[in-house]
């Protein structure tokens, strides 16, 4: 399964991610979002984070 990250609906690498929440808060919130995910998969999985959205999609 591939992932996808979005900041305000913009397209961002992982990398970019990572710099901004940490590796720790990122890994937290991908296993809440695949959570969300397997169980309904056409969910859209945002988060509020320091003052962005943060959207995180799989493929």
């Amino acid at each position: 399964m591939r992932t996808r990250f979005y900041l305000n609906g913009k397209k961002v690498t992982k990398k970019a991610v990572t710099e901004m929440l940490g590796k720790e808060r990122l890994n937290r919130l991908i296993a809440e979002a695949k959570e969300a995910f397997f169980e309904d998969p056409y969910i859209q999985n945002d988060f509020f984070t320091k003052g962005q959205i943060l959207t995180i999609e799989f493929y």
